[in-house]
């Protein structure tokens, strides 16, 4: 059975580490890439490659020349949060038919491209995406953006940290006791009220049939462990912020969930956050685009 691997994973500041004299190294970067390189993705979503712009991109290159891929940098970048998203493909599995830069309306602008897997299939939208972490209606005008990508002849796949949460029902931790929380900023950050959880973008994209990898895997494939948290991973950042939660995500038009054979959550040492890995059997992701132009969106889940 021939596969296609699909990665996502917010390398905290680009694996920056200050050394305390106002400089600083790149240590984690390559110890990251390193690991990811032994993993044979087709797609991999990176979220704030904070400094692979410098130096004429010296480190888009290096992770190009690393994982043996093809790499995309989202176009532009905010002076207060200089993290852009990033993609990275196989060129050998896909064809890339042209970028898709877009910056109004956003806090951090998506790395967007569109791509075939096939000649006569239908094109795919990849995005890599970074939802904003300060304010939900932020984040609720990014999602409602992103449902213009799913199109009748185009379907989409992305990936990346949304910062806001699952209103699956299945979630494995339980959200903040948000009056509780040491940082009070980070309450305001996540919630509506300050007492409701900002699960918005979840009902946005779901309610246009791009839906959340991890939840399918978990509902239809028994991987309950899809669901396990993803960021949030430093115990100090757990006494400040709650307890571990599930924000970083995957997500598909929904026509292409058939074709999902894995889904799971890998905590590496180098991020707040935990890569997320899927794999798709790409027969049936090619028999998912070509149902896509007529997949009746309005239901809850495919056929």
């Amino acid at each position: 059975m021939s596969v296609i691997t699909i990665g996502s994973y917010n390398l905290e500041h680009d694996g920056w580490t200050p050394d305390g004299r106002g400089g600083g190294h790149l240590d984690k970067w390559y110890a990251a890439h390193e690991e990811l390189s032994k993993i044979p993705f087709d797609i991999l979503f990176r979220q704030e490659m904070t400094h692979s712009r410098e130096n004429g991109k010296r480190l888009m290159f290096e992770a190009e020349r690393m994982l043996a891929m093809r790499g995309f940098l989202a176009p532009t970048e905010t002076k207060e949060s200089p993290n852009p998203p990033g993609v990275f493909i196989r060129p050998d599995t896909f064809r890339v038919l042209g970028e898709w830069p877009q910056d109004n309306d956003w806090w951090h602008a998506p790395c967007a491209l569109q791509v075939k897997l096939a000649e006569h299939a239908t094109p795919i939208h990849l995005a890599s995406v970074h939802l904003g972490s300060r304010a939900p209606e932020r984040r609720q005008i990014e999602a409602r953006s992103i449902t213009t990508w799913n199109r009748r002849n185009l379907a989409v796949i992305m990936g990346g940290d949304f910062n806001s949460y699952s209103q699956s029902g299945i979630e494995q931790q339980a959200f903040p006791n948000w009056p509780d929380l040491i940082d009070r900023g980070h309450q305001e950050h996540r919630t509506r009220g300050g007492v409701e959880t900002d699960t918005e973008p979840d009902r946005i994209l779901t309610a246009v049939g791009l839906d959340d990898v991890a939840v399918h895997a978990a509902r239809h494939l028994g991987q309950t462990d899809a669901l396990a948290p993803t960021a949030s991973l430093y115990p100090e950042t757990n006494r400040r912020q709650g307890p571990r939660q599930r924000i970083d995500q995957q997500r598909v038009s929904r026509s292409l969930l058939p074709a999902l054979r894995s889904f799971t959550v890998v905590p590496l040492p180098f991020s707040d956050h935990a890569l997320t890995c899927s794999v798709w059997d790409t027969d049936e992701l090619l028999a998912g685009l070509e149902r896509h132009p007529t997949f009746d969106y309005r239901r809850s889940a495919p056929a």
